[in-house]
């Protein structure tokens, strides 16, 4: 089993795994010769939201290099505050590094990243190579320990199972979605997410003292193609509708710091499925995505 690569992205791998790190403490990563999988399955985040992401290898690193008898696959777990520590040295978006301070980042850096062993712990192996804020050249080097995944536990790994979506909504700028979902946290602890063809889109918090609604129109709905096509399509004004928890949510929309698209899936009164694209929605790095459990609500 080998693992070796460059790292010819950091700042774009930095918010992924801040964007991770709001839902779990641990991650799982499957590295395959094409993708790169990271997983948060139900039982590691503390919301139940779970995350189902797929990104090019290509769209985070450079020299890339994986052997493995299992389809040169490896599967692998590892606590995200730990890489989240490695990246923040090597991400220069965050700051350069002074002689004095080794909390901030190199500039100008380079990053390699082995997959060694250290005794019989497998860890991670970062060596960043880069300059201080006095231009002094400076290598770093970082190990962090990772969990190799056995083929059973690999098999208890499955993505949700959800029902045909009843519909898909781009959704607007998440840095602003968030901010009001983060002030509807303050009136209640669930939002009812609703959405129509027309391109309405509403969210919902309501509470024994007041009721709170927040209307977007004329966002793009993208057509999905149905297993029955013969189905007779919804009135355009018919609203769909899924309750989830507000914590949950606003941890979802941490990934507000990847950028890109982002599209809504409801399936009512079953989950909300959020579609997170790396880069342009036709030519995407990869997708994040997103499965918000529905709350039962008593009304």
């Amino acid at each position: 089993m080998r693992f070796r690569t460059a790292i010819s992205n950091v700042g774009l791998l930095h918010k992924i795994t801040r964007s991770l790190a709001a839902l779990a403490r641990s991650c799982v990563i499957r590295l395959s010769p094409e993708q790169v999988h990271f997983i948060v399955p139900g039982n590691e985040s503390s919301t139940g939201v779970q995350v189902w992401s797929q990104v090019k290898v290509a769209t985070l690193f450079d020299s890339y290099k994986i052997e493995s008898n299992a389809n040169n696959e490896i599967w692998l777990e590892l606590h995200l505050d730990s890489l989240l520590k490695v990246l923040r040295s090597a991400d220069s978006s965050v700051g350069s590094i002074s002689e004095s301070r080794s909390t901030a980042a190199l500039t100008d850096s380079d990053v390699t990243l082995k997959l060694n062993k250290k005794g019989q712990q497998p860890i991670w192996a970062f060596e960043i190579r880069g300059y201080t804020a006095q231009r002094k050249a400076m290598s770093i080097t970082h190990e962090i320990p990772v969990k190799i995944l056995s083929p059973k536990r690999q098999a208890e790994l499955n993505e949700p199972l959800c029902p045909q979506p009843d519909i898909h909504v781009v959704l607007p700028n998440l840095l602003e979605l968030r901010n009001i979902v983060s002030r509807l946290s303050h009136v209640a602890d669930d939002v009812k997410v609703s959405a129509n063809h027309e391109g309405r889109l509403e969210l919902t918090a309501n509470s024994s003292r007041v009721n709170l609604t927040t209307t977007w129109k004329d966002l793009n709905v993208p057509t999905a193609t149905s297993a029955d096509e013969e189905q007779e399509p919804p009135p355009p004004d018919q609203m769909f509708t899924v309750s989830v928890a507000i914590k949950g949510f606003l941890k979802f929309l941490t990934s507000h710091l990847v950028g890109g698209t982002a599209i809504a899936c409801i399936c009512e009164d079953h989950c909300l499925i959020a579609y997170v694209y790396i880069g342009e929605l036709n030519e995407a790095g990869g997708v994040l995505t997103f499965f918000i459990p529905a709350k039962i609500t008593d009304d």
